[in-house]
């Protein structure tokens, strides 16, 4: 910074006291778990020092201390943190990684040392940021001493924050070190790159900070709690009639396959259909559905069968090469290979042109549980309890627990490749398998377990545990058990299908479904014993709930039954009615007992015939506006005050015979009490001052229910058979829109909204509309949107203020969120299931038109929605062309859908998703249909349409065939280029075999084409391919020293060698060169022999590559033609002797005799050969020249000697044939 001027150093502090305050406003709008506010410090401490780094901090501190004061006395943290930075840049620690991990470690120690005591003095240990304070109320609560909680909460800061900030200090450094190096022009040092570096960056973050408007934090995820799922068995008396799953799997089209053995179930979410027009799927052990889409079925006793569309395309057993019939577990590699467990081994496919047998492992026997990560792992557990990794189709390793008593049962991989293996106990082991064996991580105990048969991870990272007893799962807030209540025996397999839902087999027990539903089973997600519920309160942090067989109590949080003296007392007593008074008594009304009053501190009080009540059986209690309690039972009401009844109207005595039901106070302090026959009784000051009747207007004189006018002093009455209205002007009128009659209360949710709680379900309504007494709009909350149960009727329900109401239900509680129970829309996958045409079934189109032949007068459609959900939605249908409007039915009562002699022309059919209103298309799938009419009754039009488009993709097609053929092209002449300057520095190594690589891929051509192994589209760039393999084959030689390549003698062992090594060169050259095909195998083993005794690897027979049988021939062939350094080109005969001689030893058999048929024939002109051989021979210098003269006598004995032994031998051949 010295060589800067004032203005640059004023700018770059600046900006960085900037960053500094911006940073932690951020921080603190976004809810972050950092600082944020001291990279302006570390950034200007590294550039400029330490006093300058502390300039900044303590600057940014007083600036944000305007906002909040406390700011203030953190000062000292940013000047220690910028004297650190400082000193670890002159010390130069930034230049290595482990120096800045230890500056980083440094900076973080002392601003924890030195901003715990200022948070003890300051703020109560606290550390002023949300989620260090949660760590430390989260210690807190666990009796931690408070000096520790306030350290963790720091240090739960400081390390993410002092991470991130000199991290992005250290990647600027590197970065400008980088480009330092890599600019020979730039003289200047890193820290004057990092600054300008650094005073782009500031200049970007201060202007986006100073455009920014404060930003919403990030919605946490929400935490499921898995036991509110609705939860549905399906087993031998409900749908599935074997009573046990095996094994269950879902296909592309939505379609859920379960596998039992009673054969194999196709289930749609309305009806299970059994599947018996296979012979191979008589019964099913396991199912897998690969990325295409196939279902993979292993049976017991037939096999593997593949489907795909329902159909059976492939059959493997025994017959055809499984180890075994009885097949346990399928799953496919992300290399390709499908591996197959089966009771005898473990066999390896590949769908490679057809199913192929890759291998068969024998080690890995009857194997249950199967898994594979995304990078060719899979993971296999035996009967045994032996755990297998194996990895391109091999075993790489095995491990099996030292406990004899507990074996591996189960595993699967999380979505970080870390293995997960569960036992026959209650264990979880983790492995790293990334170095192909196991490195065991941990052991994980999972609580209340036995024998877990089955881990399954949800896309969110959930993973749940199947076991023999029940169900487990584990997601960010730890451990939790599922309560399946009976559903909890041999639990094997899960599936999470396309809408979320979670599926469980069960050997034992059928299915289990679980279905998130806008209704919470409260009963059944805690395992409560089913009762029929009369009312619910909540007093003391407890809900309390009165049924007609005692009390029932659960906490807050609808987690765990309480039990306390209250159940214990009432136990058997049918209570109807409760009501928490403004003291936080609790008022209980009995049959039998009458009516108690319990106050918190364990006071009772009770109310009855004895007492001068209404008697023991009450039904109804209420408060008053001035603190009198009124109660009702079956002779009168009760105004009950300070413990004591102080009036009671019996029944004999006044207008009212019959029991009281409901009771409303007005503004007036009016009471109606609305009466079990006898309408409504109105009583003022203590007296009935008249009765209310059918004569002024009411539907019925049962009165359930009287509920105040959310916007007006009116009176909505609930009736036997209707809802009414009592206006405040004294009228009555019946609301005869609302659609239904047996209705049994309303819950006023706002000004606006109604709740109508009824036998049929849940209706709501608009006020307006329903007291105007117009057309209404209505939804219906019923067992078609998840309230499996029955609403009890003349029940009281609660509303707890957090948007939850409490359903007393003849089953127990349901709780409904008021504001959410229309936000959990689902997908659906739609089709055309079946097509009839005239009675006759139609293969289904995958996609296109549905065609319909001319005379066909029946079409019948069979929709299908695959809906798992516990919601039934309305589907709606029409057939575009022929139907006027939508044809709208709950998904249950969709079935066939027939039009008859429907008249030529184009159609569409429409299967849609509809909202509860009957009004807005959620979700639509449109199916195409031609009806064939005359060729006069076609458009003319179409045919114009047809041919215009077929152009179109023509021309299109032609464009990026010609672009293609043009890049190629460049390619194509890139290659050539490539190889022939390669071909050239290779000749120019020896100028004795001038063009011989030219030659020997000349020859290879010929030899090639003549063998005819080259055939169809691919022939022209075969051969195109092996001309520049063979040019190349000896680049190698490039690598071989002067002194050797081109000797004047024979070479000794130790030159051979090197010799022989041009081939292993040229190979290491040549390995990531793509531009020729094969270039490789004619390089690396154009001298191997046939035999198998050549070099460098000793292949034999058709393990050599065919580029370099044929390259070796040519080469050969060449070879002996050539005049070399030591020695003139051969004679011509003893030339051909030795390439027959090599048939079938040196030569591949076919390539040498497609070139003797080309010598035969003149092609290869042996005369024109030597001529142009014999001129290069006589341009040869005088030593040469003699050296030349001496090989060719010696080569000319030797040829001679050989000849001889040859004669010989032919002719003992010959008398050993006459003998």
């Amino acid at each position: 910074m010295k060589e800067w001027k004032v203005w640059k150093i004023v700018l770059f502090v600046s900006l960085c006291v900037c960053m500094n305050v911006g940073g932690r406003i951020m921080s603190v709008w976004l809810g972050l778990p950092l600082w944020a506010d001291s990279f302006g410090t570390a950034l200007c401490a590294y550039i400029g020092g330490p006093v300058c780094g502390a300039i900044v901090g303590v600057t940014g501190n007083l600036a944000y201390s305007m906002i909040n004061r406390l700011s203030a006395a953190y000062t000292i943290t940013s000047i220690a943190l910028a004297v650190i930075i400082g000193r670890a840049a002159k010390k130069r620690w930034f230049d290595q990684f482990y120096g800045f991990m230890k500056a980083t470690s440094l900076a973080m120690l002392t601003a924890l040392i030195v901003s715990v005591p200022i948070n003890l003095v300051f703020s109560n240990g606290y550390t002023g940021n949300m989620w260090g304070n949660g760590v430390i109320d989260y210690l807190l609560d666990r009796n931690c001493p408070p000096f520790i909680c306030s350290v963790m909460g720091q240090l739960a800061i400081e390390f993410a924050d002092k991470i991130l900030t000199m991290a992005a200090v250290y990647i600027i450094i590197l970065f400008e070190r980088d480009r330092s190096e890599n600019d020979k022009n730039n003289g200047a040092s890193v820290k004057k790159g990092a600054a300008g570096t650094a005073i782009i960056l500031c200049l970007s973050l201060g202007l986006s900070l100073a455009c920014s408007a404060p930003a919403e934090a990030r919605p946490q995820t929400e935490v499921i709690n898995y036991n509110d799922y609705v939860q549905s068995i399906y087993s031998s008396n409900n749908g599935l009639p074997c009573g046990e799953a095996n094994d269950i799997a879902q296909t592309n089209d939505g379609v859920l396959w379960i596998g039992t053995y009673a054969g194999l179930y196709r289930y749609n979410g309305r009806e299970f259909r059994w599947i018996d027009d296979y012979e191979s799927v008589k019964n099913v052990n396991c199912l897998y559905v690969d990325e295409e889409g196939r279902l993979w079925i292993g049976t017991n006793d037939n096999g593997l069968s593949i489907m795909i569309r329902e159909k059976v395309v492939n059959v493997l057993d025994q017959s055809s090469g499984l180890p075994s019939n009885s097949v346990r577990s399928i799953i496919r590699s992300t290399d390709g290979y499908y591996y197959v467990g089966t009771s005898n081994s473990m066999q390896v496919l590949t769908m490679n042109n057809g199913l192929k047998v890759v291998s068969t492992l024998d080690d890995v026997k009857y194997a249950d549980s199967i898994a594979a990560d995304l990078k060719g792992h899979v993971a296999a557990v035996t009967s045994d309890g032996t755990l297998f990794l194996l990895n391109n189709g091999e075993v790489q390793s095995s491990v099996n627990l030292s406990d004899g008593e507990e074996i591996f049962n189960c595993c699967t991989f999380s979505a970080d490749g870390k293995l997960k293996v569960g036992t026959s106990a209650d264990h979880i082991y983790t492995y790293d398998i990334s170095g192909d064996e196991f490195n065991k991580l941990n052991v994980m105990t999972c609580d209340d377990v036995n024998s877990i048969n089955d881990i399954s991870y949800l896309s969110d990272g959930t993973l749940f545990i199947s076991t023999d007893n029940g169900v487990s799962y584990i997601d960010s807030s730890g451990y939790h058990r599922l309560n399946t209540n009976e559903f909890d025996n041999s639990i094997d397999n899960m599936l999470n299908d396309y809408q979320g839902n979670l599926w469980f087999t069960s050997s034992r027990l059928g299915l289990l479904r679980l279905s998130k539903s806008p209704f919470m089973d409260v009963y059944g997600s805690i395992g409560m014993e089913r009762r029929v519920v009369n009312t619910i309160v909540k007093w003391l942090d407890s809900y309390y709930i009165g049924t007609d067989t005692g009390l029932d109590v659960m906490d807050k949080n609808c987690r765990n039954q309480i039990y306390n003296e209250l159940t214990d007392s009432l136990y058997g007593k049918r209570i109807r009615c409760m009501y928490v008074d403004d003291k936080n008594h609790l008022w209980i009304c009995t049959y039998g007992s009458g009516l108690l009053e319990y106050s918190p501190s364990g006071e009772v009080w009770q109310y009855n015939s004895e007492s001068g009540s209404f008697g023991n059986r009450a039904r109804i209690v209420t408060g008053l506006s001035n603190g009198t309690i009124l109660a009702a039972g079956d002779t009168g009401i009760s105004f009950i005050k300070n413990h004591e009844i102080q009036q009671t109207i019996r029944n004999e005595d006044g207008l009212i015979n019959s029991m009281i039901l409901t009771l409303t106070e007005q503004k007036d302090d009016t009471i109606l009490a609305g009466t079990d026959g006898d309408g409504i009784a109105v009583i003022k000051n203590g007296k009935v001052q008249k009765m209310i009747t059918r004569d002024d207007g009411l539907s019925s004189g049962v009165i359930l229910r009287t509920v105040k006018d959310p916007k007006s002093d009116g009176i909505f009455i609930v009736t036997s058979n209707s809802l009414c209205y009592l206006a405040p002007e004294g009228t009555i009128r019946v609301l005869d829109k609302f659609p239904y009659f047996n209705n049994y209360d309303i819950w006023v949710k706002d000004d606006d909204t109604l709740f109508v709680m009824s036998s049929a379900g849940i209706y709501v309504v608009e006020r307006d509309e329903l007291v105007e007494g117009g057309e209404i709009a209505w939804e219906l909350l019923d067992a078609r949107r998840g309230l499996g149960t029955s609403l009890t009727a003349n029940s009281w329900s609660y509303f707890n203020g957090n948007d939850e109401l409490f359903l007393p239900c003849d089953t127990g509680v349901y709780i409904i969120d008021v504001e959410k129970y229309n936000s959990d829309i689902r997908s659906y996958r739609m089709q055309l299931a079946s097509v009839r045409l005239d009675g006759v079934s139609q293969p289904l189109p995958r996609t296109g038109v549905i065609d319909v032949g001319r005379g066909v007068n029946r079409i019948e459609l069979g929709p299908e929605i695959l809906n798992y959900t516990v919601q039934e939605p309305n589907v709606g249908y029409y057939l575009e062309g022929y139907d006027t409007q939508w044809t709208t039915v709950p998904q249950n009562n969709l079935g066939s859908i027939i039009y008859s002699n429907l008249p030529s022309g184009d159609y569409t059919f429409h299967l849609a998703i509809i909202d509860n209103a009957g009004e807005k298309v959620l979700e639509e799938r449109k199916f195409d249909l031609t009806k064939e009419g005359e060729i006069y009754e076609q458009p003319g039009f179409l045919a114009y349409m047809l041919i215009l488009l077929i152009l179109f993709i023509i021309w299109f097609t032609w464009l990026v065939v010609q672009r293609q053929i043009n890049q190629q092209q460049i390619k194509i002449n890139m290659a050539n280029e490539t190889v022939m300057a390669i071909a050239n520095a290779v000749d120019a190594k020896d100028v004795r075999t001038h063009q011989h690589s030219s030659r020997v891929a000349e020859y290879s051509v010929l030899i090639a084409d003549e063998m005819g192994c080259f055939k169809g589209i691919h022939h022209r760039k075969a051969l195109s391919n092996l001309r520049k393999a063979a040019q190349m084959h000896d680049i190698g030689k490039i690598g071989i020293p002067d002194s050797v390549l081109n000797k004047v003698g024979r070479l000794t062992d130790e030159e051979y060698a090197k010799m022989k090594s041009h081939v292993i060169g040229g190979s290491e050259i040549l390995k990531d060169f793509t531009l020729v095909e094969h270039v490789l195998d004619g390089t690396r083993y154009h001298h191997e022999r046939y035999d198998g005794r050549g070099y460098p690897e000793g292949l034999k027979g058709e393990e050599i590559p065919l580029f370099a049988r044929i390259i070796g021939v040519a080469d050969a062939f060449d070879a002996m033609t050539s005049n070399r350094v030591y020695r003139k080109h051969m004679d011509s005969d003893y030339v051909m002797n030795e390439m027959k001689r090599g048939r079938g030893t040196q030569f591949d058999p076919d390539a040498l005799d497609a070139f003797m048929r080309l010598v035969d024939r003149g092609v290869i002109n042996l005369d024109a050969i030597y001529a142009e051989k014999q001129k290069e021979a006589e341009n040869l210098d005088k030593d040469s020249q003699e050296e030349l003269n001496r090989r060719v006598e010696e080569d000319k004995k030797i040829q001679a000697s050989e000849m001889q032994k040859d004669a010989q031998k032919d002719s003992a051949d010959e008398k050993g044939a006459k003998g």
